[in-house]
């Protein structure tokens, strides 16, 4: 799967209006640094519109996250106190929980920072762990190392 390109026909098809595409990030899922590009948008969303607003907590914010040769969802649900809750849907079916898809709800960013390092460290074969402990990260080769993800987040813009 090339994330550009299923990002493109959403976005061609009408099924995500460009006006809602907040950005795209990636690179190593366990660097902070990177992976924090990605929790900031989720937090965040569309700046421009919370602005205008004052409310970066209440605008819904979903993502994609391709990592592995799969495609995981991520949404932000805001609540009516303020906070908000950050939910973790895996479509694959996984006999972790039964041979069914899994989604995963954090109540804070702590736990969602956690369950993000945790889903990433826990698709990782005992040879992939071994070249990510042999290796540093390097743009250049992130064709060809385990750790590379890319994410696609849109935000409510009201």
């Amino acid at each position: 799967i090339i994330p550009s390109d299923v990002h493109d026909y959403l976005v061609d098809c009408h099924i995500l209006p460009q006006d809602k595409f907040v950005g795209a990030c990636g690179g190593d899922i366990l660097d902070q640094g990177h992976l924090n590009e990605l929790v900031e948008m989720m937090v965040k969303g569309n700046e421009e519109v919370s602005k205008k607003s004052k409310s970066v907590r209440k605008l819904k914010v979903g993502a994609a996250l391709f990592f592995r040769e799969h495609v995981v969802s991520i949404i932000k649900i805001p609540l009516a106190n303020g906070a908000c809750y950050f939910d973790l849907i895996d479509s694959l079916p996984s006999s972790r929980v039964g041979g069914m898809a899994s989604r995963t709800r954090c109540k804070d960013r702590a736990s969602f920072e956690t369950l993000l390092r945790w889903y990433a460290s826990s698709k990782f074969s005992d040879s992939q762990c071994e070249f990510i402990d042999a290796n540093k990260w390097d743009d250049g080769m992130s064709e060809f190392d385990p750790r590379v993800f890319q994410s696609f987040v849109w935000s409510e813009t009201q």
